[in-house]
């Protein structure tokens, strides 16, 4: 009778092993299911985020644009009493 008993512990066993092997494999997918859903959230974030920083870049080229325009430096230039140079008043360097 000992041995039909070794066989059920042995059933048992790999059973349990089987069982085990199953769960790891159902928390490992689980896990990926999850950074997987997190990368997509945080790609959905940054590519937002990058939206909006080129439409500042684009912002401040325009910006950038109109306070290196000539007209708004002849202008200013003006106001402060500055006038272009008489060809006298002009060096050459060698």
């Amino acid at each position: 009778m000992a041995r039909p008993n070794r066989k059920k512990n042995r059933r048992t066993g790999v059973w349990i092993v089987l069982l085990i092997i199953c769960l790891v494999e159902l928390l490992g997918y689980t896990w990926f299911r999850v950074q997987h859903v997190r990368t997509g959230y945080e790609i959905g974030q940054l590519t937002g985020e990058n939206r909006r920083l080129k439409e500042q870049q684009n912002i401040l080229r325009a910006e950038l644009a109109r306070l290196k325009s000539p007209a708004r430096l002849v202008r200013i230039a003006s106001k402060l009493g500055l006038k272009r140079p008489e060809p006298a008043q002009i060096r050459s360097i060698p």
